[in-house]
């Protein structure tokens, strides 16, 4: 029973701090994260996760009218020696020589491309993806009910320019569904990086709220999230990945968002095949030179 109990545990962790991360979202739009390889070769290394986030079919309206796009790019990057969990956020308008030939991250996933999506985030990032989780966004607001609601200190003004909602600044008590409302919402001047920003912070109340809990508290929250937890598919045990980590505890959290401050993107347009102007992102030093974005990484890295 023990086991059964710590089975499940570790099946909320490692779901939770993936769903967590995801962004761009409607309430039921899905998280497709796809991967090389099925197995923990390595059970004292890092461990790595790339998340996709992917609208789903009759999502968004119009705008969007391609709901297989992967809007959210995120590398869950696991540092064992420090036990910390790195959520890196890759624009999804980074524009390049992916493969054979030139598209934006998000388009890959879409055209089937897993394996020039997997070469390109390696490119970019100078780490090596191997995972793969498909859980349902519904989670994260039941998740967050269960936990009675989590608190953040929201670090500036989020306000919805359609239905004119607002969140002030500063701190903040929010169920579910406000804060799903939080890691989509993307109407900043920073746009879709202010929205990655939020995402890390409820991640991180989320898993602190999570901790605080008893025994009997985290077990009450885990059995009522079971019918959720079981629709998630994945390539590698979710109560596998838990047990690579280390002091669950104890365990840190660090946040590298790529936006315009670092220096490392520039923005601009291209022609598409049908001759229409695209926006994109690409590297401030030349398209696909990546030499100075893995440098940035591997410092902001814990």
């Amino acid at each position: 029973m023990i086991k059964r109990v710590l089975f499940v545990f570790a099946g909320l962790i490692a779901l939770g701090v993936i769903v967590f991360v995801t962004r761009g979202f409607l309430a039921a739009e899905r998280v497709s994260v796809v991967s090389k390889d099925g197995e923990f070769e390595d059970q004292t290394g890092d461990i790595s996760i790339l998340i996709l986030g992917q609208v789903g079919a009759g999502q968004g309206g119009r705008w969007h009218a391609a709901p297989n796009l992967t809007d959210a790019i995120i590398l869950l990057h696991y540092k064992r020696a420090s036990n910390v969990i790195n959520l890196i956020s890759l624009p999804r308008d980074m524009y390049g020589k992916f493969g054979e030939g030139y598209s934006k991250l998000n388009q890959l996933y879409e055209e089937d491309k897993t394996e020039d999506l997997f070469s390109g985030v390696e490119a970019i990032t100078g780490i090596n993806v191997s995972k793969y989780l498909v859980v349902d966004l519904e989670i994260v607001s039941k998740a967050i009910d269960s936990l009675g609601g989590i608190d953040i200190d929201l670090p500036s003004k989020v306000v919805d320019s359609v239905s004119g909602f607002t969140l002030e600044a500063g701190p903040q008590r929010l169920k579910g569904e406000v804060a799903v409302w939080l890691i989509r919402n993307r109407y900043a001047p920073e746009g879709d990086f202010f929205r990655e920003k939020n995402q890390h912070l409820v991640i991180q109340a989320a898993f602190s709220k999570f901790n605080d809990l008893s025994t009997w508290g985290k077990t009450a929250v885990i059995f009522g999230l079971l019918p959720e937890i079981n629709k998630s598919k994945s390539n590698f045990s979710i109560g596998d990945v838990f047990y690579q980590f280390g002091n669950i505890e104890n365990i840190g959290f660090n946040s590298v968002v790529l936006d315009f401050g670092t220096g490392l993107l520039v923005s601009d347009k291209v022609k598409t095949t049908n001759g229409e102007e695209m926006y994109v992102l690409t590297p401030s030093d030349g398209m696909n030179e990546y030499g100075k974005i893995q440098e940035f990484i591997a410092k902001e890295i814990l």
